[in-house]
């Protein structure tokens, strides 16, 4: 047994200390956000805050992946730039819509030339905009604001071809929505974000020696 396992590795240590992080990607992903929410709402004659739910939450992006690492070597530094919409649906309503810009930053590992696993740290600025459904004791509401945000993922990928992969990723995030319309309302929002990517890799030529 132990020298089947020896076998085993010795086997397998070229190919994972051959493979070079090279990621030039372009990327579309449609993912899950928390529901789960704070907020506060005021109004001239009325303040009041407590924790809510929306009825379901995806997010699509588009972005793009840049890698910074020496020739040869299997880890660095993956940069991303990304464009989201996140759609919050509410009490059979709009809900909340919200336009991200997402820059992220972390290490990226090239475990084989097919298998890439990155971890990000992301900051994210945006526009809101919120319709909640009228109730018995209120009329309906709408208000628009911006927001701000992090989240932190873990993101793995798999080449089928030279350019084409399909990845997945998994994290946390949080975000706060300062919002003003019929009332000045904040929304704050935490919790896990995971998602399914489909990336196109315009080029796998790692960078030059000189």
């Amino acid at each position: 047994m132990n020298r089947l396992l020896v076998l085993a590795l010795t086997l397998a240590a070229p190919a994972l200390t051959s493979a070079e992080l090279v990621v030039r990607d372009l990327r579309a992903s449609a993912g899950v956000r928390p529901t789960a929410f704070d907020f506060t709402l005021a109004t001239p004659t009325v303040q009041a805050s407590g924790t809510d739910g929306f009825d379901a939450a995806i997010g699509l992006e588009l972005g793009g992946r840049w890698s910074f690492s020496r020739p040869g070597d299997a880890i660095g530094l993956v940069v991303g730039l990304d464009g989201i919409l996140d759609g919050y649906s509410y009490g059979g309503g709009d809900g909340l819509a919200t336009t991200w810009l997402r820059v992220s930053a972390g290490p990226g590992w090239a475990i084989t030339d097919r298998w890439t696993l990155t971890g990000e740290v992301g900051a994210m600025y945006g526009v809101s905009a919120i319709t909640l459904p009228p109730t018995t004791t209120s009329s309906d509401f709408s208000a628009t604001g911006t927001a701000t945000g992090y989240d932190v993922r873990l993101e793995t990928n798999w080449l089928l071809t030279r350019q084409l992969a399909l990845g997945a990723y998994v994290g946390y995030m949080m975000a706060s929505h300062d919002l003003s319309g019929d009332a000045a309302m904040t929304i704050d929002q935490s919790g896990m974000v995971g998602g399914l990517e489909l990336i196109w890799r315009f080029t796998d030529a790692p960078p030059r020696l000189e």
